[in-house]
């Protein structure tokens, strides 16, 4: 199922990749960037890019091995 291939293809992600996408994308309310700039040490320009790549990469994933 769909919930499945999610949680799967998050392995694929670091550990930052995947706490800033989590807390980005799942958390309600969603973290700021402000907020994750402070909690992981980067500027928000560069947690904002990591949250792209992450989401990039996650899809990519989902793609090659879970869309028939």
């Amino acid at each position: 199922d769909r919930q499945q291939a999610l949680e799967k293809a998050m392995h694929a992600l670091n550990k930052r990749e995947y706490e800033i996408l989590r807390y980005r994308r799942l958390y309600e309310p969603p973290k700021t960037l402000e907020e994750l700039s402070n909690e992981f040490g980067l500027s928000r320009e560069r947690v904002r890019q990591i949250e792209v790549s992450a989401f990039q990469k996650l899809q990519t994933e989902i793609r090659q091995h879970y869309v028939h």
